[in-house]
């Protein structure tokens, strides 16, 4: 727990993180009697970073509240588990509890459909959506969904359909999603970067009828083989293709009567499953996921409960909407909070600068490697990035040299880091004022309605603070299951905790350490050894920009250390140097017993690293 304060004009504001229990409850009371309580103005509490108050937590509140008889303690951003711990014990009354700016209302219990059609009954007229060449109103998502509902439809689609998804981000990416869950179907969300081939194989993972497709690089190609392939019966599921590139009027056309009252009769439920998304497959066969919009909903919610948006915000949507860090933290967030999203009109850091600085964005959520090229364009200025107050990082790790970079060049924003699964997200995020340690050496800690246990991979116990072992997970926003996929390869216990895959640590704060994949443990003469620890050494070496850790094949120790770099262009490498400079920092064991360097590494279509291609290559290049 920690407690920091401001005076100002006699007022005072007490902003306090962590958990208050039996343990730091005394603690809080030595911290609050340090400030002039009883002479001042007004008293604020922000609880933005608080998840649980006890008892006797509750008591320091009571004793608070005493030592300020001029009127009732301010108690701001309370999460929902905090305010309802108030709630329950009749404690609200006693002091004067001010919601979040945010809008309150539970859309947990809504299912897309009736999600869309609660914001179109409260705020019709209200602009969401920019795309640079125009605004988007809710009512204008409404109709537009509406028409491509109907169309989808005379295609075939009807409640229960699985129907993908596949194309830049765009308006009508958004409609079209919004249309499936007006009939029941199941969006199923596709990388518009695949090949036919990798579409074709995705049509019978998650048995897809309908392909709607929209900007993807066979518009470059030969697009007529393309589809050709994809509606091809000895290869492909798919049979109709929805183009969702075409301007979509809805202001002089209104959806047939008959399939109107057709698409209006359809009962969709929040606890339905209606959203699946695929793994990255970086080291396997990717697995369709399966969300309900209460899951997607709740940790929309959850997640703008810990990052506080304010009215007037304004999101800046850059990551790709197929994947859940784009969908949730990004446009369900933004949805909402009744935020304005814009939407760049290509993702490359000067068109991003182009947006924000255009649009005044505020909010920027997306993986390093954009934050890093933003920060060193030719197109960035202060003046460029002066609207932006909130950034937050996913996706990859990020160094304390580049972390310390960014805050430097983006110097009014607070950056927080994320942590999530395609099969559950957000997991955990950094708080506001977080030092840089928390942020570059941890993932945070669990969000509300998050468990996370960390367990030893050989003896299945839970280990203890600091030891590292495969974090696992239960919440309320995590996945029903895999699509399809044998009961053996659900990644659920007896016990209903999900296994990541992911190897971590849990320290005295409650923070998770990610330590890298489980499949990526090293064994090295009978020795665990985690790439992550070697990684984060490597990465702070001058000049690398991108270090990959990797186990290789070994007739006597079984595995040893091989270590993938890319450098910065022009760069010079000694290794000999390199190995001395990882000598001082790791044990001798964990030293790489072979390392390469790259131009770049192979990724997959998603932009993630090619572990297994990598893995492939490396062990060639290795070869005696």
């Amino acid at each position: 727990m920690k407690v920091s304060s401001s005076i100002k004009d006699q007022d005072i504001t007490i902003t306090i993180e962590g958990s208050i229990d039996t343990v730091t409850a005394l603690a809080l009371r030595g911290e609050l009697a340090k400030l002039p309580i009883e002479s001042a103005a007004s008293v604020t509490v922000d609880l933005s970073s608080v998840h649980y108050i006890s008892s006797a937590g509750l008591r320091e509140f009571l004793i608070l509240q005493k030592r300020f008889p001029q009127g009732k303690l301010n108690i701001i951003n309370a999460g929902s588990n905090v305010r309802d711990i108030f709630d329950m014990t009749g404690f609200s009354g006693l002091f004067h509890i001010i919601s979040p700016s945010v809008e309150e209302h539970d859309y947990s219990v809504c299912s897309f459909k009736t999600f869309l059609a609660e914001k179109v009954a409260r705020s019709r007229d209200a602009a969401i959506f920019d795309d640079g060449s125009r605004s988007f109103t809710w009512g204008d998502l409404d109709a537009a969904s509406g028409i491509v509902a109907e169309e989808l439809i005379n295609l075939g689609a009807k409640k229960g359909s699985h129907i993908a998804i596949c194309g830049a981000n765009s308006f009508n990416w958004v409609v079209t999603f919004f249309a499936i869950h007006k009939i029941g179907a199941m969006a199923v969300l596709v990388n518009p970067m695949l090949k036919a081939s990798e579409i074709c194989f995705l049509s019978h993972a998650g048995d897809i009828s309908i392909l709607c497709h929209g900007v993807g690089p066979w518009l470059s190609g030969d697009a007529a083989a393309f589809f050709s392939e994809i509606l091809d019966p000895k290869k492909s599921c798919i049979r109709a293709l929805y183009d969702i590139t075409r301007p979509i009027d809805a202001s002089g056309r209104a959806v047939s009567p008959t399939l109107a009252n057709l698409i209006d009769s359809i009962e969709t439920r929040n606890d339905d499953p209606c959203v699946m998304i695929f793994t990255s497959g970086s080291t396997g066969v990717p697995k369709g996921v399966l969300l309900s919009s209460y899951n997607m909903l709740t940790a929309a919610r959850c997640g703008s409960e810990h990052l506080q948006p304010e009215e007037g915000d304004i999101m800046c949507l850059v990551l790709p909407l197929f994947h859940i860090f784009g969908l949730v933290a990004s446009l369900l967030m933004a949805m909402i909070c009744d935020l304005k999203t814009v939407l760049p009109q290509k993702i490359k850091p000067d068109s991003v600068l182009d947006a924000i600085r255009e649009k005044q964005c505020t909010l920027l959520f997306s993986v390093p490697t954009l934050y890093l090229g933003m920060a060193s364009s030719p197109a960035y200025s202060p003046e460029a990035i002066r609207s932006l107050r909130c950034g937050v990082i996913g996706g990859a790790a990020i160094s304390e040299p580049q972390m310390l970079y960014l805050q430097q060049r983006f110097p009014d924003m607070s950056f927080f880091i994320v942590y999530g699964l395609s099969e559950m997200s957000p997991v955990s995020f950094t708080r506001k004022n977080d030092t840089i340690e928390h942020i570059t050496k941890t993932v945070g800690s669990p969000i509300d309605l998050i468990k996370v246990k960390i367990q030893n991979v050989e003896t299945l116990e839970e280990c203890p603070l600091g030891q590292v072992g495969e974090i696992l997970i239960q919440g309320e926003f995590l996945m029903s299951g895999y699509y399809k996929t044998p009961i053996e390869k659900q990644d659920f216990d007896t016990e209903g905790w999900f296994h990541t895959g992911d190897l971590g640590f849990l320290d005295e704060e409650n923070y998770i350490h990610f330590a890298g994949r489980k499949k990526e443990l090293i064994i090295r003469g009978g020795e665990n050894i985690f790439p992550g620890e070697i990684a984060e050494a490597a990465s702070a070496y001058d000049g690398v920009t991108g270090v990959q850790i990797i186990g290789l094949p070994d007739d006597y120790y079984g595995e040893i250390v091989g270590c993938a770099l890319v450098l910065k262009p022009g760069a010079k490498f000694d290794e000999t140097r390199f190995r001395d400079y990882l000598k001082v920092r790791l044990a001798p064991h964990k030293i790489p017993a072979h390392v390469v360097t790259y131009p770049a590494f192979p990724l997959l279509a998603n932009g993630k690293v090619d572990a297994l291609s990598l893995k492939k290559d490396l062990i060639e290049r290795t070869k005696p």
